[in-house]
Parts: structure tokens; C-alpha cells; sequence
């Protein structure tokens, strides 16, 4: 029995997977996303969540896509067929852009669903695990065929060309939302085997959170790289390069104390300075917050910032980014407010881009001396960075 056992786990999730335990805990404030590799086709990633109901009853209602309408807002009509295990559906729906989607759905076993697209021949894949509280934990994985992408992404990337990540992820969220509603859930802390969790897949990859704990939602990205302390402090520091590594920066000037960008995409542009604040502490932790100044965002439409952490072999960096740049832009603010998709996807679309695009270096995997040790005690940053340079030029 121990090899079928262990051929399933396989297919139910990634390798070294994160624990039931820390993804309940981490799923009761959200959606937690897992991306291997950025600006990767054909897009391969993970999208983690929970619903209240029973793993019956949200089979039940995956498998009855004509009630859809009902669950998702943005479905105007659905019309299905059902033989044995397997159902094909039609979908009309509301988004802005996008067309008639026609798929099936496969009861591959219980608890197990496969989504296919009829037409790019994309698949997604549900896992579903009942928990001890009466609740349902989702492990939700979307594939894109190679060379194709789905008409509501083929338009996002006609829009603007490296969404493609962003838009896969926009419509992996509206589609596990609709089951199990995780923007509803209580904002509580979470424990040790959630923060886990994300130190698993942030040295697998790129780990995404998300925080509604204040006024708008906050996307919290992590990534845990090889690369030195000294180069990701400079890719991060270095404000005028940011717009020859990323393609969301279409301009960026470095002021010191100041910043000034225009962020582009979708046919928008938003122009704005911000004000910068570094710091580096006694243990050797840098962070960088960045908020909108003047220009086309103001002072209350958020901002981000950065925490990057030394660890054996590298860095740990986490992006908390919660600038609303939509709201400087008509166009965008425009189709947002006809398409919550849309919203996501360019809130996304920023926060991947600037986490994938500045920080340097691979993936750094789990292990027990990166987690056990704190950092070594830095008190003059210049000293490590100027050490770290006798090494090596910086990126």
C-alpha cells in the first residue's frame, strides 16, 4: 500500500508539500499562492484556500455548473450535461474581454476534481482535504498548455505583454473564491506551522499572501534566494534601475529620500513621487517603505515595502505591497470597476513583477541552519556590504 499512497500524494500536491496543519491555519485569513517560476509559459502554479462547507458539498457544487450563476457574479448563464463521472459545460460570462468558455469536469476520485479547457487544452486540478473544524482545504493547481493561453489571459497579454502571470492567477482566484469565499474569512493571527508554510515555499519559489486587515488588501510576496545580502540590497536600493529590470516600471529616478515612477500596463499610465525611508537595524534587517507623495496617487493610497533578512546562504525577502495604482489611472479605474478580475489582476501583475524582476538570484530551499540561526548581529551595514563587494561586482 505504501506506493499507491505515496502516488497520490504526488498528484494531490507539489513536492515536499506544506502541512495540512499550517495551510489550515494560513487559509484562514485568505488565499495563499505558489509560484514556481515567474514569466514561465506554460504557467504552472498553485493557488491554496478553504471553504466553510464540507469537501461533499463543495464536490457537489463543482460538479452542478448550471447553479454556478448563482455562486459567481461574474457568470450570466451555464448550461451542462452529465454522464457518469464527467461533466461539460458552456459558460457566458460577464467579464470585460472575455469570451464563451466551454470545458469539462472529471471526478477523477472523490475529493479530486480535473478542469479542462476545450479549447487551449489547459487543465486545473482540485485536492480537497476535510479538516476537523467542518471545513474544506483546497489545493488548487492550474496548468496552461504549452503555446496557448485562455482567451480572458490572451487578452490581459495583448493589453500588456508580461501580465500573463498575474492574469493566470486573477482567474485562479475568482474561480476558488466562488467556492469557498476566503475573503469573507475572520482576520485572526496565525501560528508557528503557518509562517512554516510560507518559509517552504518561499525557498521553492515565489509565496503570495494576502492581508485584509486594513483599509485595502495588502499582497504580501515572498522569496528566499542564493543571492548575497550586498546585491539584493543594491537591486532594491538602486530606484533608477528598477525600470530597465522590470517591464511594469516604464520610468524611475533615484532621489534619495524621494522616488519618481510611472508604472504602466493595460493601457494605463500612472505617474507619482514617493517618499523612501531605509533603514537597516542592529541585527542587520533592511527595509525600505516607500509611500505616494504627489502626482497622479496620494498620500492615502498606500505603498509598500520591502524586508530583506540575511540568512546562511542568502537572503529572505519579503514585498508588502498595497499601492492602490489604479486609482490614478481613468482607464484602469474604469474597467475595475466593471471587472473585480481585472482589479486583481493589476494589483497582482505589479507585486509579482517587482518581486520576481529586482530581486536577484534562485531559489534558496528549506533547511534547518537557515531556519534555526538568526541572522549574525550587523551593527555597520557598510562594513558587510563593502565585504560582500571585495567577493563580487553586485548584480
Amino acid at each position: 500500500m505504501l506506493v499507491p499512497v505515496a502516488l497520490l500524494a504526488l498528484l494531490h500536491v507539489p513536492a515536499a508539500s506544506p502541512s495540512t496543519r499550517g495551510l489550515v491555519e494560513l487559509t484562514t485569513r485568505g488565499e495563499v499562492l505558489f509560484l514556481p517560476r515567474h514569466h514561465v509559459q506554460p504557467f504552472d502554479a498553485w493557488v491554496y484556500s478553504r471553504a466553510s462547507a464540507s469537501c461533499a458539498d463543495v464536490e457537489a457544487a463543482m460538479l452542478d455548473p448550471e447553479r454556478w450563476p448563482k455562486t459567481f457574479d461574474n457568470i450570466e448563464a451555464a448550461k451542462a450535461t452529465r454522464v457518469g463521472d464527467t461533466v461539460t459545460y458552456e459558460l457566458e460570462l460577464t467579464v470585460a474581454f472575455s469570451p464563451t468558455i466551454h470545458g469539462t469536469i472529471t471526478r477523477v476520485a472523490p475529493g479530486r476534481l480535473r478542469f479542462n479547457d476545450a479549447e487551449t487544452k489547459a487543465y486545473s486540478e482540485y485536492a480537497l482535504e476535510d479538516v476537523g473544524d467542518g471545513s474544506c482545504l483546497f489545493r488548487y493547481r492550474v496548468v496552461e498548455e504549452k503555446g496557448k493561453t485562455s482567451g480572458w489571459v490572451a487578452v490581459l497579454k495583448g493589453l500588456e505583454k508580461s501580465s500573463g502571470d498575474a492574469g493566470n492567477f486573477a482567474a485562479a482566484i475568482s474561480s476558488s473564491r466562488g467556492f469557498g469565499k476566503p475573503e469573507r474569512a475572520p482576520r485572526v493571527p496565525v501560528g508557528r506551522a503557518a509562517a512554516d508554510v510560507v518559509d517552504e515555499l518561499a525557498g521553492r519559489g515565489t509565496a503570495v499572501t494576502i492581508d485584509r486587515t486594513g483599509k485595502r488588501p495588502v499582497y504580501v510576496v515572498r522569496r528566499r534566494v542564493d543571492a548575497r545580502f550586498s546585491d539584493v540590497a543594491w537591486s532594491l536600493r538602486n530606484k533608477k534601475g528598477y525600470a530597465e529590470k522590470t517591464a511594469v516600471i516604464r520610468s524611475s529616478e533615484d532621489h534619495g529620500r524621494t522616488a519618481e515612477y510611472t508604472v504602466g500596463g493595460f493601457g494605463g499610465r500612472v505617474s507619482f513621487t514617493t517618499n523612501v525611508v531605509d533603514n537597516v537595524d542592529a541585527s542587520g534587517v533592511l527595509t525600505i517603505a516607500e509611500t505616494p507623495r504627489d502626482g497622479d496617487l496620494s498620500p492615502g493610497d498606500g505603498g509598500w515595502s520591502w524586508r530583506v533578512v540575511p540568512v546562511e546562504g542568502g537572503a529572505d525577502v519579503e514585498l508588502r505591497f498595497g499601492c492602490d495604482v489604479i486609482a490614478g489611472s481613468a482607464l484602469l479605474g474604469t474597467i475595475a470597476r466593471s471587472d473585480p478580475i481585472a482589479r486583481e489582476s493589476f494589483m497582482l501583475h505589479v507585486a509579482l513583477s517587482l518581486a520576481g524582476d529586482l530581486v536577484p538570484g534562485r531559489a534558496l530551499p528549506f533547511s534547518l541552519p537557515v531556519v534555526a540561526r538568526t541572522p549574525t548581529p550587523v551593527v555597520d551595514v557598510a562594513a558587510r556590504e563593502a565585504a560582500d563587494a571585495a567577493v563580487g561586482a553586485p548584480h
